[in-house]
């Protein structure tokens, strides 16, 4: 039995709020609204890969450093630096050009990884253990509206103009107030962050439930950072809109928002192996699809469904950080956050590479050859989990 009044539910919902409106500006604009107004600044592929690499460069010495700064400074004031490092970038890429805004960018990143760090092991050390599958999969959920939100914003006030850049310096700037109402255990923190700089990385890859996260992070990093970076020249080589462009990343989002706590119930109820399995197998089959000729209405419901399964990766992965039997939770969070982030800055590298010397479509084999690889490795993963018991007697 669990006693519901032990939980600091007041702090909990303040968190998730904070993520929620937070993530709106620092990743529905920075890293799904800003590729599609960079696409119709005349970024070629190349350049618009480079772009969406340096978001995921710049948010990896965040997330490195966040464990250390949340242990010398509190967990709430990494959270507020990383909040204006994104409205610093915002605002300087509004101002200036290529290659410049390869800076704020990097910037931009930064700004996400110390948030993610300062915030998540916070909510989760926190929240009740028996259901803690289903709160990262509800918080994953709330979080998913940002790639919701900010397209459907940025489409009704404009792609053209800087109103882009106002939509997310007013989100990211107004996740301060809930901030406000959230309340931190110093004693608690302190002691659960002590250790966060010296724990040895291979140690925690000992973990098998950590090493399935890893195998999860690195692939799922890749797929969701090329698609949701070079997305709308995909769509630009399909004779897509701007406008459509658009509808068709709030869709993205919708998939990623309703699939996500479903993400989390079936990582509790069957393991995170059995459901990434399924979010591998699902997207290599959505991304096989849309490679092919569709009309946009079938073009939607393809994109909903690889929404929900490409980001469902980073649920499930952290998923696994919360549960592996070593190391603390701010470390586990970090690195397996930091592994994601690596194979997040050559996915779009690469894929925009070979989308300049083939074609658009391109993307989607790609992203398909990914998640095959992927279902491989988690089904040989999980195949010799289960080889010990059925030699058993």
């Amino acid at each position: 039995m669990h006693n519901e009044s032990e939980f600091d539910w007041r702090t909990i919902g303040a968190l998730n709020t904070v993520s929620a409106m937070a993530q709106i500006g620092q990743f529905g604009i920075a890293y799904v609204v800003l590729p599609v107004w960079l696409a119709q600044q005349g970024l070629d592929a190349t350049q618009l890969g480079m772009f969406a690499a340096s978001l995921w460069l710049g948010q990896l010495p965040g997330l490195g450093l966040a464990p250390w700064l949340c242990q010398r400074f509190g967990s709430r004031w990494v959270i507020v630096s990383g909040l204006f490092c994104t409205v610093v970038a915002l605002l300087w890429i509004a101002l200036v050009g290529w290659p410049f805004w390869l800076l704020g960018g990097t910037l931009a990143g930064f700004g996400l990884g110390l948030r993610w760090i300062g915030l998540e092991p916070w909510l989760y050390r926190i929240a009740p253990a028996h259901a803690r599958g289903r709160l990262v999969g509800f918080h994953e959920t709330l979080i998913a509206l940002a790639p919701i939100v900010a397209p459907v914003l940025a489409s009704y006030f404009g792609l053209h103009g800087q109103a882009i850049f106002w939509i997310g310096t007013v989100f990211t700037l107004g996740a301060l107030l809930p901030l406000a109402f959230a309340r931190v255990a110093a004693d608690e923190v302190t002691s659960r962050h002590s250790h966060s700089a010296h724990v040895n990385p291979m140690l925690l890859l000992r973990d098998r439930i950590f090493q399935q996260g890893a195998v999860i992070a690195l692939a799922g990093g890749m797929m969701e950072a090329a698609v949701s970076g070079l997305f709308a020249l995909f769509a630009q080589d399909r004779g897509i809109s701007i406008n459509q462009t658009a509808e068709l990343l709030a869709v993205f989002g919708l998939g990623g928002l309703l699939m996500q706590y479903g993400a989390g119930w079936l990582a509790d109820h069957r393991g995170v192996g059995a459901a990434a399995l399924i979010c591998a197998l699902g997207t290599a089959l959505v991304t096989v699809a849309l490679a092919l000729p569709l009309s946009y209405p079938l073009m939607m419901v393809a994109v909903f469904l690889l929404g929900g399964f490409i980001t469902a990766f980073l649920t499930l992965a952290l998923i696994a950080s919360t549960t592996a039997s070593c190391g603390n939770m701010a470390s586990n969070v970090s690195v397996m956050s930091m592994l994601y982030t690596v194979s997040a800055i050559a996915g779009p590298l690469i894929a925009g590479a070979v989308m300049k010397a083939s074609h658009s479509d391109a993307l989607m084999w790609f992203t398909a050859v990914q998640a095959l690889i992927l279902a491989c490795a988690l089904g040989w993963g999980l195949s010799s989990k289960l080889q010990p018991a059925s030699k058993s007697p």
